[in-house]
């Protein structure tokens, strides 16, 4: 009896061994995997958060993305039209997507950015464009 005991204990064991090593090889392919589709900031790229963190922009290469709270938009920097700042919000319009980005009509709604890095924004996707544009 006590010969079965020790079986099943080190049978247990085993399963127990093998369950975390199955969770722990899930977990090592999905670190991976983000990992290979992550974006690198470039030395010219910029990231840039609302004052709520709750929508993120990135322009990375000829690239901007907008990551908000339940969708993420990418296009090329030239697709960003009328990108402007004022009253503590960033707004732009998106071509071929037909959305406007920000734009608020009575300035109490959309997202509050930090002025430098909302000017940042508008620099860094102006530069781009006219990067593009000449080559």
């Amino acid at each position: 009896m006590r010969r079965i005991s020790l079986t099943s204990g080190l049978c247990v064991a085993l399963l127990l061994l093998t369950a975390c090593k199955d969770e722990q090889t899930k977990v090592a392919e999905a670190a991976a995997k983000s990992i290979a589709s992550a974006r690198m900031l470039g030395p010219d790229d910029l990231q840039v958060l609302s004052m709520d963190r709750t929508v993120g922009l990135e322009v990375v290469g000829d690239s901007v993305h907008v990551f908000l709270p339940n969708s993420v938009i990418h296009v090329p920097a030239t697709h960003i039209q009328n990108v402007k700042y004022a009253d503590n919000r960033l707004r732009f319009d998106i071509e071929g997507i037909g959305m406007k980005v920000f734009e608020v009509g009575d300035g109490r709604e959309g997202a509050v950015f930090n002025q430098a890095d909302a000017l940042r924004f508008v620099t860094v996707v102006l530069r781009r464009q006219m990067e593009m544009e000449t080559r």
